[in-house]
């Protein structure tokens, strides 16, 4: 089952669908997306079961679960715990944040701003963490405590921003990435002094400092003494508490991860928008390894369909399998999209990989049977936009690579569904705005390796 809505999510944006499983899966409880909770039992067919209370987020904690409340702007108003039979919910006594600064928030002398956007869960093996991205909040709960260790008040995050955090021997370990792109990677004591920072606090080469962590895509603590950052393009294993880089993995990680255990010493790490996993090994005195995995994915039937507001596209065919390409032959990829959702004002693809930057191959689009002229962007993406796509409308892609060297390397096809959206100056009121094409639906995306000989 996916831990999704097939939909968009009410405004305000209410709880996610959250899945937590007890005693081996034999009972699931799944959140329906209103913050209402229910247990399907052992089966699909199972007779439903209303929680008596409403939670935001729900996870387990050995036997027992551990949910979040919220209230109407948002905010966290209780931690509770409950055991199997989810009937008797205890409210845990949340400790006072401890204020700690993370240098990446409002300017000196400016109150920070803050705007509520629920209360997310998320494990470790030393424990849950509770964060509070809209406030600036995170707490740390131990594994089987009574009540959270600690808590800390730092800068609240804008909306454009993704938090991660995590709980650590030491504290917590906290992933922040503003607008998509700037990354920061910290690591506070409970007491709010700061341990270690990604990058430095004090880090003169700014440069550089950006080059080794633009764009995050999430975080894993491994063990009492490592944890695993995934960026745009490598991941770093850093040290526990300073956040010394220890080792550099190649390999592309354009969108967000999610890590979940496996066995001793392995995860899965999921890439959103892609039916692939990758197994990370990370066994102590071996270097870590991240393999793809060949057994095939599959997303299962979404828990609820709520309705978009908004144009979103899936693939009804598409594939992430690896694509040889043998000069002087091309070879064509082909998927069909569909969107689930409301029209759209211009779709725009995206096919990127180091491969085109490299010039090792040359690519060729046709959309709708038609020819799509692509232009070079960042060197390492071509880019194409065209016409809109109807609601619950198809489209079929095809992208063919030319080879002109060799080399091989992971490479992503997106196709967003856009709008164009004025960015007047008050100073331009005279003058015509400049529109610029903006992102406003779900978009699909594939990888794969593709290898020019």
């Amino acid at each position: 089952m996916r831990r999704e809505v097939s939909g968009d999510v009410p405004n305000p944006s209410s709880a996610p669908v959250v899945l937590a499983a007890l005693d081996e899966a034999k009972d699931v409880w799944v959140g329906s997306g209103d913050r209402r909770v229910f247990s399907v039992g052992a089966g699909a067919n199972s007779p439903v079961q209303a929680f008596p209370t409403e939670c935001f987020d729900l996870t387990t904690d050995g036997d027992r679960l551990i949910g979040t409340v919220v209230d109407g702007a948002l905010k966290l108003t209780t931690l509770f715990t409950t055991n199997g039979a989810g009937q008797r919910w205890e409210p845990m006594t949340l400790p006072k944040p401890v204020s700690a600064s993370h240098g990446y928030g409002y300017s000196e002398g400016r109150p920070p701003r803050q705007s509520p956007d629920g209360a997310f869960l998320d494990t470790s093996p030393f424990g849950i963490t509770v964060l509070e991205k809209g406030r600036g909040r995170v707490y740390v709960l131990r594994p089987g405590a009574a009540q959270p260790q600690g808590a800390l008040q730092v800068e609240p995050g804008h909306e454009q921003d993704i938090w991660r955090a995590l709980a650590t021997p030491h504290g917590v370990l906290l992933l922040l990435v503003i607008n998509y792109r700037q990354t920061a990677l910290l690591h506070f004591a409970l007491d709010g002094s700061l341990l270690g920072s990604i990058p430095e606090q004090d880090d003169e080469d700014d440069e550089a400092a950006d080059d080794l962590t633009w764009g995050g895509a999430g975080i894993c603590v491994l063990d009492a003494t490592r944890a695993l950052l995934f960026v745009q393009d490598k991941s770093l294993l850093v040290s526990l508490p300073g956040l010394q880089v220890l080792e550099t993995l190649t390999g592309e990680w354009p969108s967000f991860v999610a890590v979940t255990p496996a066995e001793p010493d392995r995860w899965w790490v999921g890439a959103e928008d892609s039916d692939a996993l990758f197994l990370l090994t990370a066994e102590p005195g071996h270097p870590l390894r991240i393999d793809a995995s060949n057994r095939p994915v599959s997303p299962g039937a979404s828990l609820m369909h709520v309705g978009y507001k908004t144009p979103a596209f899936h693939w009804t065919e598409h594939t992430s399998a690896p694509l040889t390409v043998s000069s002087p032959v091309a070879e064509t990829w082909r998927a069909v999209v569909r969107n689930d959702g409301t029209a759209c004002e211009a779709v725009r693809i995206r096919v990127s990989g180091v491969l085109i930057g490299a010039r090792v191959v040359d690519v060729s689009v046709r959309y709708r049977g038609q020819p799509l002229p692509m232009v070079e962007e960042l060197r390492v993406n071509a880019v194409g936009v065209t016409a809109g796509l109807e609601g619950g409308a198809t489209a079929e892609l095809e992208v063919s690579f030319k080879p002109r060297g060799e080399g091989s390397g992971p490479l992503t096809i997106t196709v967003e569904p856009c709008s164009w959206q004025s960015q007047g100056k008050e100073w331009q009121w005279d003058k015509e705005e400049p529109r610029v094409l903006a992102v406003t639906g779900h978009p699909a995306s594939a990888q794969f390796l593709l290898t020019v000989e």
